[in-house]
């Protein structure tokens, strides 16, 4: 290569190697420094976006594992107050047991008749626990007036929430009484709500979800029938001389009480089928069930008041297609045989509602009263004495109205409802350990892409700086070659 004066390639080319090994130099620095592999999108464009994502999910994992703890905070909050509540009924239970003591007289069981109120008052207040101002605990119909609830994740009924909806879902059923024939048990019908947790990143119920149970306290702390337990007379087949089992009292009349008590159910329902009943005494009239006055009972007027429910006239003995006066006597309907159906209006609208039961037939939760004061419902004057008051928050006065059964049953619900919290505590903490498990691996995967490995990259720093150093050398030795040609030319 000749000697020349304006052109130095060597220097230029030192030049490059230099800021090549500066640049490779920095880019070991800043791993090294950050921890970080990637440090700028143009080291690794397509592991960035990779590791972005990761980073994402990892994120939100973090995320719902907190929710979950949260909901588990939640649970075991509940079934503290689950726990109490039983230790509450247990006492309730054992002051009634007292209470049934012959050797009482009528002020020791007014006793503990007083502590049995303190305790319903205390079971109410506990009622309206919450925690981080989320109820714990629900009543019947109460989805539009629930407080600190996150309507979004509520469940009512097995639906989601609608607002303003006046029925949701399918309500939950509960046997109430275990009959020996499973066809005659008494159920209770309530609202059931839930939260649903979601547990996958995704926030999707599809990829992971569980269902917290806000626990129906007007249902759990329900009774059936204060003051009366089993299997009322009504439970059997309602049929041909058979009717006359509505008469449980024996009097020859089917009372307002004994008519509640039966399938036909309360007085309103049954007035709303049959207008036309009268307090007459005339034959033609039949009890006013005769509509047409012809002195027998159709097939269109049985069905009309819902007494012939299948429609083929089950008290037609001899096949005319209607009821006569005399098989009418004859099927218990007429008791006194005067030729109408026995009883009489002022009966039939003093008949207690709150107690229709029996036969199967099922008890809305919203209807019977419990032992919290619970939107109690507005009673029969035949009842109204139950209640310290009558305007909705009341609560029983006389622990003897409760029987034993009742007090067992409440325990029950108790234990079921804490064995469905403890289920759920304890499939939170499976869901739990899985996505630490997830998020264990997902930082491995992110790791993998975006982490420095030190021992490598100390090497590399070492080799670039060594480089630096050399190409720094090399440059100022190539800057020095034009000097040679001044040397030719100072001779």
């Amino acid at each position: 290569m000749p000697i020349v004066l304006n052109t130095n390639a060597a220097a230029t080319e030192a030049t490059f190697n230099l800021n090549k090994s500066n640049d490779n130099l920095r880019r070991s620095i800043a791993r090294l420094s950050s921890g970080n592999r990637i440090t700028k999108p143009t080291d690794d464009a397509g592991g960035l976006a990779v590791a972005y994502k990761l980073q994402s999910t990892m994120n939100r994992t973090e995320a719902t594992l907190k929710n979950q703890q949260n909901a588990l905070s939640y649970l075991q909050v509940q079934d503290g107050v689950l726990e109490v509540m039983g230790q509450i009924v247990d006492r309730m239970a054992e002051l009634r047991t007292l209470a049934a003591d012959v050797s009482k007289n009528s002020s020791d069981v007014e006793n503990y008749s007083k502590e049995f109120i303190e305790l319903q008052d205390q079971l109410s207040q506990m009622s309206r626990e919450k925690f981080n101002g989320v109820e714990l605990f629900s009543k019947e119909e109460e989805w539009d007036n629930m407080q600190g609830i996150n309507k979004k994740h509520l469940i009512v009924n097995g639906d989601p929430y609608e607002s303003g909806a006046t029925s949701i879902g399918t309500k939950a059923m509960y046997e109430y009484f275990d009959h020996p024939d499973t066809a005659k048990r008494t159920n209770g019908q309530y609202d059931k709500y839930e939260f649903e947790l979601y547990t996958h990143p995704s926030g999707q119920a599809k990829d992971g979800s569980i269902k917290l149970n806000m626990v129906n306290l007007q249902f759990m702390l329900g009774v059936k029938n204060p003051g009366e337990f089993g299997v009322d007379a009504t439970q059997t087949e309602i049929g041909k001389a058979l009717i006359s089992s509505i008469d449980t009292d024996g009097d020859g009349l089917i009372t307002g009480d004994e008519w509640t008590a039966s399938k036909y159910g309360d007085a309103a329902t049954f007035e709303a089928q049959n207008s036309g009943w009268t307090t007459t005494t005339s034959s033609n009239e039949l009890g006013g069930l005769d509509s047409d006055g012809n002195g027998i009972l159709s097939d269109a007027e049985l069905l009309a008041v819902d007494v012939d429910t299948d429609g083929n006239s089950d008290y037609d003995t001899d096949g005319d297609g209607a009821i006569s006066s005399d098989e009418l006597t004859a099927t218990g309907l007429d008791l006194n045989g005067d030729g109408v159906i026995s009883g009489a209006r002022s009966t039939i609208s003093s008949a207690p509602a709150l107690y229709t039961y029996g036969g199967g037939n099922t008890i809305s939760i919203a209807n019977t009263v419990n032992l919290a004061g619970l939107n109690q419902p507005t009673l029969d004057s035949n009842y109204q004495a139950m209640l310290t008051n009558n305007d909705g928050d009341g609560y029983i006065q006389d622990i003897q109205m409760i029987t034993i059964e009742e007090f067992t049953n409440i325990i029950e619900k108790i234990a079921d409802a804490r064995a469905e919290n403890g289920a759920e505590q304890a499939r939170i903490g499976h869901s739990v350990n899985l996505h630490q498990n997830n998020l264990v691996n997902l930082q491995s995967a992110h790791g993998r892409i975006m982490d420095v490995d030190v021992a490598m990259e100390s090497t590399r720093l070492a080799r670039n700086s060594v480089n630096v150093q050399a190409g720094a050398a090399m440059v100022a030795q190539a800057n020095q070659m034009t000097s040679i040609a001044l040397t030719l030319l100072s001779q």
